[in-house]
Order: C-alpha cells, then structure tokens, then sequence
C-alpha cells in the first residue's frame, strides 16, 4: 500500500509537470539511442565484413610482381614447390592484371574512365581464391566456356553509380569490344581503390573480371602472368608462409611482393574503420549523453526544490531524510524507465536512417543488420543510470537542510548568487531592464547547467560540421597542389615501361587535342629512416623542371634535382627534415630483370599535399632504376582549342595507352566518398538539433513554471504581453550565448583531438587540416542563441490563459 500510494503521488507530480517530464525523457532517448544505435553499427560491419570476405573466398597471401614485369604461366605456381611445406597451400591461382581505359558510354551519356583488366582463372568454373559475387537479378558470373572469349564481368559498384544494366558491352583501351555479363564483387574492390589512392572511387574507375586467356589475348601478353593468389589451411601462419614464399621466388627475377590480407587497402580499411568510426561514434554518443545528465539534473533539481516547503514540513513532522527522498527518486525512476522506453524506439529510427546509408556507400555482397540486443539493454542501462544519478544529489541536498530553512516562503538564494553586483554597480537603466540578467545572476548554477545542456548539444554540432570543414578544406588544400595553373592537365597511363622517344609515345604526341607532354614514372617504393618503421609511398619521378607539373614545396628547393621531395606528414613521421638522408626502396632493372633495390637519398624538399604517400624525384636520377628515358605515364596538356574530353577521345584508341584521366577527375574521387559519407552526418545533425530544441524549451517551460507569480505580479503592474515576453527573451539569449561560446569552445577542442588522435591513427596517410568554417559557428550560434531565445514563445498561450489573481495567490 505505501508503495502504491508513493506510486500515486510520484504520478501526481509527473502530470504536474508532465510537458517537462516529456521533454527529459526525450532528452535521454536521444542520447542513448543514438549511443545503441552507432555501437550496433560496428557490429553489423564488423559481421557484414567477416562474412563477405569468408563467402567470397579472399586470399590468405597474395605474390604480386613488380610494376610492368611478368613471367610465363605457370612459372608462379611452380615455386611454390620450393616451399618448406608446400601442402600448406589449398588454392592457388594465377592471375594478369593490367592497367586499361573503359568506355562505357550510353546513349546519352559519355562515360570513358581508367579501370582494370583482372584475368582469372575459370577452369573450375570461376576463380576459387577471390570469388566474384554476382547477386541475384544482376547477370551471371564467369564459366568454363567462357575461357578465350571477349567476355567478363563488370565491376558491381561502378555499374551501380553510372545505373548500367546487368549485361552489356563497353570497350577497352585499343578498340576491343568486351560483352560484360553480370555485375559483381570481388573482395579486393568491396571498397573501389585506384592507384592515385583515391577510395569510394566508383564514379572513376571500372573493373573488368574476365577469363585469363581472354584477357591474355586482349593485352597482347599470351600466356603471361603477373599475379599469385593463394589460400592457406586453416592452422597455417600467414606471416611465416609469406617469408617462405619471398624466397621461394628470389630467384625469379619479378622483384615480387608478397601482402597478407591486412595489406590489402580493401581489406584492412574495412575493418580499422570499425574500430575508428565507433571511437568517433563515442566521442559524439557522449557529448549528446552529457547534453541529457545535464538536462536530467537541472530539471530533477528544480523539480526538488519546487517541494522545498513539502520536505520541510515532512522533517518538522518527524520523518527521516530516507523516507523523504523515496518521492523524489521515484520520479527520476520513473523518468529513466520512459527515457529507456523512449530510447529503444530512437534508436531504432536511427539504424532506419543509417542502414541504407551504410549499405549503399559500403557495398558488401552480405549484409548483417539484425536487431543487437546487448547494445540496446546497454543504452537502456544507460537511459536508466543517467536520470537515477543525476536526482540522487538533488535529493542528497534538499534533505540535509533544517526544516525552519526548508518552510521558508522566501526562496534562500533569491539574494545569492552574483545578483548583488547588479545593485552596487550604477547602470544607467531601469530595475525592468536589468530583470533578465539579474535572473541569470541570481541563480549561477542553474545557469551553468542549463548552460552546459545546451552547449553539450552545440559542441556536438560543431564538432561534426567541423570535422566536415577539415576534410573538405584538406582536400581542396589536395586539389590546389594537383592543379596548379593547369586545371585541364591529363594524366595518360601506359601499358608498361616504355622509352620516351618510342612510337607509343610519338603517337600520343601526335594526336591533335595534345600539347604539351611530360614523361612521368610511377612505381611503388618504400621510404625507411634509422629507428623507424618504413613508410610506403607512391614514387613519381617527374622533371621538376617542367612547365606541365610540377610539386610545390613548402620547405627546400626546386634547384637541387639530387633528392627526395615527400609530404608533410611524411617528414613528421619519418623524423627527417630537409638535408636528413633516407633510405629509398624501389624496383631497378638489373640484367637478371626487376628487382628490389635499397638506394641512399637526401631529403632535398618537402611538399604539401595531403597524402603521406605521395613522393617524387627528378627524372635526372633514373640511373638508380637500371633505366634512362623511360616512362609509364604522361602528363598532358590539351592543345589549343581543345579540353581534356577531346583529350580522351583521341587517345582512347591509340596502342600502348591504359588509362586517360583529367586531374580534376583525380581531385573528385575523394570529395565524391567524402560526400556520400555525409548521410551519416545529416542523420545525426537532425537528432542533435532535436536535443538542442528540446533542451531550450525545458529550460524554458521550468523557468514559466517557476516564475508564474513574477510574471503574474507583472501583468498586475500593467506590463503588457510583449513586454513581458522582451524580458524572457533576453534571459534566454543570455544563456544562449554562454551555452554557445561554452559549445563552440569545447567542440574545437573535440575537432582538434579527433583529427590528432582518432583520424591520425584510422587514416595514417592523411595529413588533415583543422579546420571550423565561420558557417560552422553561425550554425552553432544561430542554434544556440537564436533557439534557446526563441524558446518563450513557446509559453504564450499559457500566459495568455493566466488567471492572474489565482496566480498571485499560489503559496509555495
């Protein structure tokens, strides 16, 4: 009974202040949905992700030669007799794969892209070691009898961004006509990656997955390889086999690499984005939380104080503090068990939003999103925990008072605080006037809970918006140093090495849409520094001289054409600066063939673009790669009269070009996956403005509740509405403002910490800029000020409704 009756007055006072009561509840639901629903994501990836690579069979060890070398078939599978053990394999597969141009235009669109020529094996019906997904209603995959024949299988993402239908026909570099007759997924392009290092690179690159005979015939290397992909058993040690497999093949003259799965860009950023977008995730998740706890405690406090009068005469009657405090706590209980409730109805509609948003930037042949349950008992937990503590102080407070100052009808800090300031400073304006800050001064620790609520919110806004800014303003900071004077520059790929007074390149010369050319060299290497870890870098050796392109550097000079230029981010991690020597590992051509070579540098130059991988050296140093007057790519710059498309018409057909691609596709492939991640934001920017809005009218609704006889008393003076409605409008600009410079304070401090921490060690080649926009902190204030300000209006008709003397009556 004395529960049931508990029961009932906790109800009484919940109905009394049901609209706050509401709001708090939503208040926790947000955060700790929003906290259920982010962690159910690193869940349904990190499942999605196993599962995906384990159906499509992904390598275990991957033998892949140097850049232009290939030998004989059969040739790698042969040295994997030298192996100490070599039943440790279970599948082995050979593979060639080329650089190409693709031209998949339709009738009213012109799509001409690089892409890739992966030749597989498909004797036992399609390769075994790195499957093709073709799912149901997008074609077929590759057969047996496919074997020779200009047939493959497009890339499904590329497919999916240009809308291609299942089956068709595009052509390659050359002229050749391949028939495409499904669109699939391979592991190693669940997340499209180009050479350039662009991700999410869809909308720029397509992948053609064909039989390898055919694409042998295709690129003019009959019965050639250069790609080994094995599987291993199960109890095997992928890193000891990789060792045995570098020097089974020593003597081959391919000047191999030998990568593990974690060495697969696809692969291993797949999964290290887990554990970085859930350290992100958590970082937002508690920023909304503590936005709630300090929703929850002003609200519960206030709700304690307004039944200051029935504690005390509760005390004066001879009750212990601990019965006292049960009414109270039940209602924070109360609160929780809604706020929980709330919450699993939020997060639901939070992993709605984000579902599709995560199945179409992250193209995975399976997709796991079940309903997580522990997440959500542990949001609850959290939804239960954050009202419960945040009344326990409260409470804690009001009970140890004395009863006499407990019955007091005037209110015990209505002359603390900083309100005595306001009466010894002589301001030139009336009592009225000073009312809002003097209600702000009156009482500093509602002010700067309220304060805090609202800045939780704002802090959280500008921390993703801003972290929005500095990829955005890193990537321009990218397309600055790419571009230069020469917006209309065209990068040509080559099939191989080839000389640069040669015909191929001759024939790229001649071509009318082309002026200027500039031979370029583009391998991948390895840049070491004593007592640090080698970093891997995309070489090009290009003429520093040249009035095609050239880096800008930041430190060093363009003069000394002996050394290395490398990044920013390079340099600091390395530990080098200009003048420092490095170790330069790379491919050189000896008599034997391509091999790996260590070759001492100097550091002549640091440039500033925004990937650490991105090196380069002057063409005058090709000695060190067994070579002079070589090339593997072109710059280009479009003749006069003409533009890069006519650039890529006319070489689209010449013999010898791979790829042909204007630098400002290059700059878009990463502001493309930077804008389709930006779903992800938006769905948080419409809970996070919720919160905000919510806060802002909570604080508002107590203070109407609170301040009804003031606000009586003003009316009965003869102080019309709008007069009235001025002085709450003002106070809540007050506490906007503070809420907002305390929001925007702590969320640059929340930029600045995830780009030096979580972005630094989730995306390690990125040097990222900091960066809040002035739009980024016009959101933060309009949101801050302008709603908490605004928030009054919302009490109008109350106090429209007011009977004025029943009010002045109200006796606490």
């Amino acid at each position: 009974m004395r529960l049931l009756f508990l029961l009932r007055w906790s109800a009484r006072d919940m109905r009394r202040t049901w609209l706050q009561v509401t709001a708090i509840a939503l208040i926790i639901a947000i955060g700790t949905g929003i906290f259920s629903a982010l962690g159910s994501t690193a869940i349904w990836r990190r499942e999605s992700n196993d599962a995906s690579f384990e159906q499509t069979a992904m390598y275990d060890l991957r033998v892949r030669s140097a850049e232009g070398a290939d030998t004989a078939t059969g040739n790698m599978l042969a040295a994997l007799t030298s192996l100490p053990d070599p039943g440790v394999v279970t599948s082995a597969e050979e593979r060639l794969i080329l650089p190409t141009q693709v031209d998949a235009s339709t009738g009213d669109k012109t799509i001409l892209v690089p892409g890739r020529l992966v030749g597989v094996d498909t004797t036992n019906g399609g390769p075994l070691v790195n499957q093709i997904s073709v799912a149901t209603g997008h074609g077929r995959g590759l057969t047996a009898a496919d074997e020779g024949m200009p047939i493959a299988v497009l890339e499904r993402s590329f497919a999916k961004f240009y809308e291609l239908p299942p089956a068709g026909t595009v052509r390659i570099a050359g002229g050749a006509t391949v028939r495409y007759v499904g669109t699939g997924l391979s592991p190693e392009y669940f997340l499209v990656m180009t050479e350039e290092g662009g991700f999410f690179a869809e909308a720029n690159f397509a992948v053609l997955f064909a039989p390898l005979e055919t694409v042998q015939a295709l690129t003019g290397k009959p019965g050639r390889v250069n790609d080994l992909v094995l599987r291993l058993r199960a109890d095997a040690n992928p890193v000891a086999i990789a060792r045995d497999l570098e020097r089974a093949f020593e003597g081959s003259g391919l000047g191999v690499t030998v990568l593990t799965r974690q060495d697969e860009d696809a692969y291993r950023i797949l999964y290290d984005d887990i554990e970085g977008d859930q350290r992100l995730w958590n970082v937002f998740a508690g920023l909304i939380l503590a936005g709630a706890a300090f929703g929850a405690f002003n609200l519960i406090n206030r709700m304690v104080e307004a039944q200051r009068r029935e504690i005390g005469i509760g005390m004066a009657l001879g009750m212990p503090p601990r019965q006292l405090a049960r009414r109270p706590l039940l209602v924070g209980a109360q609160i929780a068990a809604i706020g929980a409730a709330l919450g699993l109805l939020v997060g639901m509609l939070v992993l709605l939003a984000l579902r599709p948003v995560y199945t179409s930037v992250l193209p995975l042949p399976v997709w796991r999103t079940d309903f997580q349950p522990a997440m959500f008992l542990r949001g609850a937990a959290l939804g239960v925990a954050v009202p419960l503590l945040a009344t326990v102080w409260p409470v804690w407070r009001a009970v140890r008072v004395t009863p006499v100052e407990a019955i007091s009808i005037t209110h015990r800090q209505s002359h603390g605080g900083l309100a005595p300031l306001l009466r010894r400073l002589r301001w030139p304006v009336s009592a009225l006037r000073r009312m809002p800050l003097g209600n702000v001064l009156r009482t500093p620790r509602r002010t700067v809970l309220t304060a805090l609520g609202v800045g939780a919110a704002i802090s959280t806004l500008v921390a993703i918006l801003g972290m929005l800014d500095s990829f955005l303003g890193t990537m321009d900071r990218n397309d600055r140093e790419l571009v230069q004077d020469h917006p209309d520059r065209v990068t040509v790929g080559l099939e191989g090495f080839v000389a640069t007074n040669g015909p191929e390149v001759a024939a790229i010369e001649a071509a009318p849409s082309v002026g200027r050319v500039s031979p370029v060299v583009r391998v991948g290497a390895r840049v070491g520094a004593p007592g640090v870890k080698d970093l891997e870098v995309l070489l090009e050796v290009v003429d520093l001289e040249s009035d095609v392109w050239a880096p800008s550097l930041v430190r060093g000079s363009l003069e000394d054409r002996s050394g290395l230029l490398i990044s920013q981010k390079a340099a600091a991690d390395l530990g080098v600066e200009t003048g420092d020597t490095v170790e330069l590992e790379h491919p050189a051509l000896t008599t034997e063939g391509f091999t790996v070579v260590r070759t001492p540098v100097t550091v002549t130059g640091i440039h500033p673009g925004a990937f650490r991988f991105n090196a380069y050296i002057d063409r005058s140093q090709l000695g060190a790669f067994g070579a002079e007057d070589i090339a593997n790519e072109l710059y280009v710059l479009p003749a006069a009269g003409s533009d890069p498309d006519a650039v890529k018409r006319d070489l689209f057909e010449l013999d010898g070009v791979a790829s042909v691609q204007p630098i400002a596709a290059a700059t878009k492939i990463l502001k493309d996956s930077m804008a389709s991640f930006t779903g992800i934001f938006r769905v948080l920017e419409f809970f996070i403005l919720c919160l905000a809005l919510l806060i802002a009218y909570n604080a508002t609704s107590i203070n109407a509740d609170e301040r009804a006889r003031e606000r009586a008393t003003l009316f009965a003076f003869g102080l019309p509405l709008r007069r009235v409605m001025a002085l709450e409008t003002v106070e809540g600009l007050v506490h906007g403002l503070i809420g907002t410079a305390v929001g925007v304070g702590v969320g640059l401090g929340v930029v600045h910490w995830v780009a030096r921490s979580i972005i630094a060690s989730t995306m390690p080649d990125m040097s990222l800029d900091v960066i809040v926009s002035p739009g980024t902190v016009l959101a933060a204030a309009a949101l801050g000020v302008v709603a908490v300000a605004a928030a009054p209006l919302l009490t109008i008709r109350r106090l429209r409704r007011m009977d004025i003397p029943s009010t002045l009556r109200t006796v606490e």
